[in-house]
């Protein structure tokens, strides 16, 4: 099974992942590219493959991702290699934007159970949860809030994130489901 989350920046999809893969030892991070720049958020140094806006772009040019999007002026993407792991029949877990969402159940949702869940936070309270991790650009971020939200349909599971106990037990609850 691969499990993925969006949402609006500030809405915890990391917050969640991190509690679901320290409580789930048999749940894997599917690991992805980005052109970010890697001292932006300490906590993902673990979850992404750091490259330059150039490597990404030739990365692109190559065929070597399975998919991408450009989100905040910088690139995320899977590498190709990176797929074939999802179907060794591990449940796998990867947080991604909405078009990236859109793009996996409709490539892979014939070939692996995908579970696609959208963390929904009211706008004011995803400014509050940006100002208290120290984002520096609030406004860039809540730009795509709108064009997100609208993205809501296309989920299996849209999950009030404001209690983060009960949004993990309703993931666990998924992950111990039999197929």
């Amino acid at each position: 099974m691969l499990i993925l989350i969006s949402g609006c920046s500030g809405a915890g999809k990391n917050t969640v992942i991190n509690h679901l893969l320290r409580k789930n030892p048999d749940l894997k991070y599917l690991k992805s590219c980005t052109s970010r720049n890697k001292e932006n958020r300490d906590d993902e140094t673990d979850s992404y493959i750091f490259l330059t806006k150039e490597e990404f772009e030739d990365k692109i040019k190559n065929n070597e991702l399975f998919e991408y999007e450009e989100i905040h002026g910088n690139y995320y993407g899977i590498l190709k290699s990176s797929i074939d792991d999802v179907f060794s029949g591990t449940n796998y877990v990867k947080d991604i934007g909405v078009l990236g969402q859109k793009n996996m159940t409709e490539r892979l949702g014939n070939k692996v159970k995908i579970v696609s869940i959208f963390l929904d936070v009211p706008k004011h309270e995803l400014i509050k949860r940006l100002k208290l991790r120290g984002e520096k650009n609030i406004d860039k971020r809540m730009e795509r809030f709108e064009f997100e939200s609208a993205h809501r349909p296309n989920y299996n599971l849209i999950i009030q994130n404001d209690n983060m106990d009960k949004t993990i037990e309703i993931i666990e609850g998924i992950l111990r489901k039999p197929e």
